[in-house]
């Protein structure tokens, strides 16, 4: 823990700092839908909901509710349909922020497109005397966005033509030690050496901070999304939603690590 602050704490590391936020929804909306177009996943749902949710499924409305409040936080039932990513400088004093939006319905185009970018950075550290990378910044990244980047690497990983290694920035991530740098997660940040995990919506109304929109958990992101679909057909609104779920939080992460540089 001892470099994660020594990170946190340094003012110009934050120029050195690759901020970002996966946001993924159920692959399919509803269980029928599920059983119907994949009945293996759907046999390993079952028995999942069975011993790590105690549920046992009669078919009724609580069997659907269950799978759209329990399986958004599982990778293997969920797609990712926005990524986020940013950058600081500064100019004449002032912080910038250089930021991208990667959005799409299809997973593996949202994927790959981050994937290059990260293939970018990792050719450039390891290339660098004495080799050095961006650190990773996020929230939950350690619980939540790497996981289920290398996963999704793994299920798409013959698909890539070029690149079949994932990128060594983010392998190097699954590896560091407590004495290294390379990841910052502001959930073990703002424990500050205690227990709690704190949502980054308590940690935002708590200081302040500016947001666009309130953010939500991941099922009702999900909900929300085929919702926007259903009843509208509307693709590009509901990606709009996403995409603008990504950017605040992406947002309110580097508005918390330029809090914590000038303690």
């Amino acid at each position: 823990m001892a470099q994660l602050f020594d990170d946190v704490f340094n003012p110009s590391g934050i120029y050195n700092t690759l901020f970002f936020n996966v946001k993924s929804v159920l692959i399919f909306p509803t269980i029928e839908k599920l059983e119907k177009e994949n009945p293996a996943m759907y046999s390993r749902w079952l028995y999942l909901s069975r011993t790590k949710y105690n549920y046992k499924f009669p078919h009724d409305t609580k069997e659907q509710m269950v799978y759209e409040t329990k399986a958004p936080y599982h990778p293997e039932f969920t797609k990712i349909v926005a990524i986020t990513y940013a950058t600081l400088y500064v100019v004449d004093g002032t912080l910038k922020r250089y930021m991208k939006k990667i959005v799409n319905d299809d997973e593996f185009i949202v994927l790959a497109t981050f994937m290059d970018e990260l293939y970018n950075l990792s050719t450039d550290g390891a290339h660098s005397t004495p080799q050095q990378f961006p650190v990773l910044c996020g929230h939950n990244i350690l619980g939540h966005d790497i996981p289920l980047l290398v996963k999704k690497f793994v299920f798409y990983r013959d698909k890539f033509e070029i690149n079949k290694q994932i990128p060594l920035i983010l392998k190097r991530s699954l590896s560091i030690k407590p004495w290294e740098s390379g990841v910052i997660d502001t959930v073990n940040v703002w424990k500050f050496n205690g227990y709690d995990n704190v949502p980054l919506m308590l940690i935002c109304d708590y200081l302040g901070l500016k947001k666009t929109v309130d953010l939500l958990p991941h099922d009702e992101v999900s909900q929300l999304y085929w919702n926007l679909i259903d009843a509208e057909g509307n693709n590009e609104k509901a990606l709009e939603f996403i995409s603008l779920q990504s950017a605040t939080q992406t947002n309110l992460v580097i508005q918390l690590m330029n809090e914590m540089r000038q303690l």
